[in-house]
């Protein structure tokens, strides 16, 4: 499945690069730290490409891999909606398609992006009580980021305030099959991104 995933970003990669050089293309690596619906708390990285539509208007595809590294709350053995008991141990590998709006706030330095898309996410779960029940779900996706250009060539994208604000939320309408699981739910959200661009 992961494999799946990097030959599709390569092939979208190189049918953008082919098409018209006129339009702005930009290559990210991006990494942080994420906080999951299933009690999850842990880090990401991902690799994303850009390309201009038209104006401030560019369309994104990109693939990340989230990592499990410990749950912030103890677990809670008793019945009901308590969302302790929706912890599962996994890490989550994702493909989107993005649209993207960038509001120029310091000319052509400073921008905020908003954004929206799609995707397909591959839950890897280890945790002992959901053995063999690896899942592909779809996803919706909202991000917000801030923009900093910096020369001809680099650009560092990263979350509204770091820490207090989240810069992208992921959220599905089919259940993991967790003890808790209600209908919506979110799966992720990153509460600290830091990433690097380049311009072609």
């Amino acid at each position: 499945m992961k494999r799946i995933f990097i030959i599709l970003f390569a092939v979208l990669c190189s049918a953008s690069l082919n098409a018209q050089q006129s339009k702005e293309s930009i290559a990210y690596i991006n990494g942080g730290a994420y906080l999951g619906s299933h009690n999850n708390l842990g880090a990401y990285m991902g690799l994303e490409y850009d390309r201009q539509l038209k104006g401030n208007w560019y369309w994104g595809a990109r693939i990340s891999g989230t990592y499990y590294l410990g749950s912030p709350m103890s677990y809670d053995a008793q019945p009901g909606m308590n969302p302790y008991n929706n912890t599962i141990d996994q890490n989550i590998y994702k493909a989107d398609a993005m649209m993207y709006y960038r509001i120029p706030i310091v000319k052509d330095v400073v921008k905020l992006r908003a954004g929206a898309g799609i995707g397909l996410g591959y839950h890897d779960i280890f945790d002992r009580k959901y053995t063999e029940k690896d899942k592909v779900i779809p996803y919706l996706n909202a991000s917000l980021n801030w923009i900093v250009r910096c020369g001809k060539h680099l650009e560092f994208v990263f979350s509204p305030a770091l820490v207090i604000c989240p810069s992208e939320f992921d959220w599905s309408f089919v259940q993991l099959g967790g003890d808790t699981d209600i209908n919506p739910w979110l799966t992720n959200f990153y509460g600290l991104s830091l990433g690097i661009g380049y311009h072609f």
